[in-house]
This record gives C-alpha cells, sequence and structure tokens, in this order.
C-alpha cells in the first residue's frame, strides 16, 4: 500500500509541470481566435475614420453607422462632404449597406466604395428620426457600457460584423479598467447582447462562468 502516496506526488509533479504547456496552448488558442475574428470581420471603429467614393472620386467621409430596428447589423451609412466637396456640387448622404464593398484603406482605416453613384442618396431621403435613432447610432454604442451577469459594466471598445451582410459578429469590451499601459478586452458574441431599452444600457445574457475568447495585444 505504500506506493499510492508516491504515485499521487508523481502525478501531482506531472500536473504542476505540465499547466505552463496548457497555459501557453491556451494563449495560442487565444492569438488564432485574434486573427480569425481581424480576417473575417470588418471594425467599426475603423470604418468610421474611412472615406466613401465612386471609382476615383471620392463622395465623402464616414460619419456614422446605423444599426436595424433589431440590432442586429448596420443598415444605413452616413457620410458627410468635406468643404471642398460641396464647392464641386457634393452632399452629406447616406448608403444602405447592400451597395457598398469594404476596401482598406490608408493607415487603419476601412473604406467604402459604390459603384453606382445613384445609390448614395441624400440626406434628407433618411426617414429615421433622431429618437429612433439614437440607440442604434454605433458612435453611441461604442464608448458606451455594457453590463454583465456578474453586475458589472464594462466599456464597449467596437464592434466587429460580417463585411458581407453587415450582421454584427462580436462586441469588443474593456475588462480590465484600472491599467494604464495595458488593455484586456474580450469579445463577446453579439448573439448574447441586448438592449434594455428602459436604462439605455447594453446587457450580456450569459451565465457568471461564461468563458470568454480573449483577445491578444
Amino acid at each position: 500500500m505504500k506506493p499510492r502516496p508516491l504515485l499521487a506526488a508523481a502525478l501531482t509533479g506531472t500536473a504542476l509541470t505540465a499547466a505552463p504547456a496548457v497555459a501557453q496552448d491556451d494563449m495560442r488558442a487565444a492569438q488564432d481566435r485574434y486573427n480569425a475574428a481581424m480576417n473575417e470581420t470588418a471594425s467599426a471603429e475603423r470604418m468610421m475614420s474611412g472615406e466613401v467614393s465612386h471609382v476615383f472620386r471620392q463622395l465623402g467621409e464616414v460619419r456614422d453607422l446605423i444599426l436595424d430596428p433589431a440590432g442586429q447589423r448596420v443598415e444605413y451609412i452616413l457620410y458627410e462632404t468635406p468643404m471642398i466637396g460641396r464647392i464641386y456640387g457634393g452632399e452629406d448622404g447616406f448608403l444602405r449597406w447592400d451597395n457598398v464593398e469594404i476596401e482598406r484603406g490608408a493607415g487603419t482605416s476601412l473604406d467604402l466604395r459604390i459603384d453606382d453613384p445613384a445609390s448614395a442618396e441624400s440626406k434628407d431621403r433618411l426617414t429615421i428620426t433622431r429618437s429612433e435613432a439614437d440607440d442604434r447610432l454605433v458612435s453611441r454604442i461604442i464608448g458606451g457600457e455594457m453590463m454583465f451577469a456578474d453586475g458589472q459594466m464594462r466599456e464597449i471598445d467596437d464592434i466587429l460584423f460580417d463585411p458581407d451582410t453587415g450582421a454584427l459578429q462580436h462586441y469588443v469590451v474593456e475588462f480590465d479598467t484600472e491599467s494604464l499601459y495595458t488593455e484586456d478586452t474580450r469579445l463577446v458574441p453579439a448573439a448574447m447582447v441586448s438592449l434594455d431599452e428602459e436604462r439605455g444600457t447594453w446587457i450580456v445574457a450569459q451565465p457568471v462562468t461564461y468563458t470568454y475568447e480573449t483577445w491578444i495585444f
């Protein structure tokens, strides 16, 4: 009966030795998820610093994105024409998501291209009221807070969506708000997020034990 403690000690030692390897595997898996998300989705924050163009003519700069009433996909893109563009007859307008193609812009921005200039509509044709748009404007959602099952409020850093359909895929949420030099942002699947209209707060319907996908920076 004496070998049992030795066997237990040996198993414990093996587990301790394996722990760092497991942690490294988890980090590699998280990095793979990060790379996949970057390749497969488009960042709303990056798009809102992009430009809208038709062939070689710039129409304007992206001003905001508007979600559909269900908050599940991007429905409209608002753009504003620079002052020099107004001199040549340009004006602020909007695009429906179905009419645009995403292109990588200068730096980190995402630009939008339209093939048919008729798809750019004048701003006075957008019938959404200010009150209706408030909870659907991406610029208002980013920088806002999200409530989790543990009762904590955390800041929304970005929204990732499908570049083909405009469907929301993930919210990027800051978890460590105390750190000055490092970021601890996590991916929260959009399907788990809803708007509490009474409180005006985005909430996550998930158990406290939910395992978040970690973004590695």
